[in-house]
């Protein structure tokens, strides 16, 4: 699936198995985009569609092209909560990232 919700189209994905390797590559910049996106599977607990419609996905800069993490059943990965994003990034080795959320409205608008 393409996204371009922060000016990257992602037309590549890794899977977080192949992570760790690249990182030892020197071949994964240090630095991730987590944005927000809509729900595209419906997982266990807050997998409701209905109820939660957005979710958090993960980029990674791989050879310095934007790069949209999947799982190892090549779907792409998504968090319900930012916490658990930061969590998976640090156990990734990964200590820097940039939230964008371009389809929630914030309380102040320009």
């Amino acid at each position: 699936m393409m996204h371009d919700v922060f000016g990257y189209d992602l037309n590549l994905s890794i899977k977080s198995t192949e992570i760790a390797a690249l990182f030892q590559q020197w071949r994964i910049q240090d630095t991730a985009v987590v944005f927000r996106i809509v729900r595209e599977q419906q997982g266990g607990g807050f997998g409701d569609p209905d109820k939660h419609p957005h979710v958090w996905a993960v980029a990674l800069f791989v050879d310095g092209v934007a790069t949209r993490v999947h799982n190892a059943r090549n779907s792409g990965r998504e968090w319900a909560s930012l916490d658990k994003v930061e969590m998976w990034l640090r156990e990734q080795g990964i200590n820097r990232w940039q939230v964008v959320n371009t389809l929630e409205r914030v309380s102040l608008t320009r």
